[in-house]
């Protein structure tokens, strides 16, 4: 709390002075580090400069940017400090970026909703190209689990389209370890229902997504399909019965590569 009177002897250029030797030794400058151990300094800055911050800010150091323990983030603010990290030629893989302690705060204010909901989209608005950022990652089943669980905790979509479209690098890794995102999703105790519980199937919807896979050239075997596009699966069979009935609706008759 602020102090009603300042402790005698000090004056607005010491206090100055002694923030600016303290911030030499890289001592920690924020409030509750002060109110912990010096007080007497914290008091008689509250006193002359109405705050802490202000008294920091005489002192020409940039209370929100350098001292402030919870930072608040703005898309500015964080597409400064991204500039700032390629600069130095920091890592800014998502895997280095949430283990390191310089960044993680960043990385996770850039995922937020109201900021720019994915990493690469952060990237991106900094002028970075996110495959570059991500070239030299590599994959191992323990670090495709840990990444699903991290989407997980942030509670952001873990269905096959957001995943193509968010992170394409982790779900092309778990489609290669794995055989499907399905497994992935197991392997990281999600149960992949429960994803795409909130689907809305009709006919006219998944005869839509089939002829997608067929244009892409996907395998319509029904092993396949149970194994890479399990809810697509269950649902053509709910509605159509059976999995080549739901084919053959689409105008796909049976060949080599789409055994029903």
């Amino acid at each position: 709390m602020p102090a009603k009177r300042s402790r005698p002897g000090w004056t607005k250029e010491k206090i100055v002075k002694r923030i600016k030797a303290l911030y030499e030794k890289k001592e920690d400058l924020s409030y509750n580090r002060m109110a912990r151990r010096r007080q007497g300094l914290l008091a008689a800055a509250n006193y002359h400069f109405g705050s802490w911050a202000e008294a920091i800010n005489a002192a020409g150091i940039d209370y929100e940017g350098e001292v402030r323990r919870i930072p608040k983030w703005s898309r500015q603010r964080i597409i400064a400090a991204i500039k700032e990290a390629a600069a130095r030629g920091d890592d800014l893989s998502w895997t280095s970026v949430t283990k390191s302690k310089k960044h993680s705060a960043l990385a996770y204010a850039a995922i937020r909703e109201n900021q720019f909901g994915s990493w690469d989209a952060a990237l991106a608005a900094a002028g970075l190209r996110p495959s570059e950022v991500r070239r030299y990652e590599s994959w191992n089943e323990d670090k495709i689990v840990q990444r699903v669980k991290e989407r997980v905790r942030q509670g952001r979509p873990l269905n096959s389209k957001a995943m193509q479209e968010q992170e394409s690098k982790l779900f092309n890794a778990a489609l290669n370890y794995f055989g499907g995102w399905d497994e992935a999703l197991r392997r990281a105790g999600v149960e992949p229902e429960k994803v795409y519980k909130r689907r809305r199937w009709t006919t006219e919807v998944i005869k839509r997504e089939i002829k997608a896979l067929h244009r892409k050239g996907e395998d319509l075997a029904a092993p396949n399909m149970r194994r890479r596009h399990s809810a697509l699966y269950s649902a053509a069979c709910k509605y159509f019965r059976s999995w080549t009935a739901a084919r053959e609706a689409c105008g796909i008759q049976r060949s080599h590569n789409a055994r029903a």
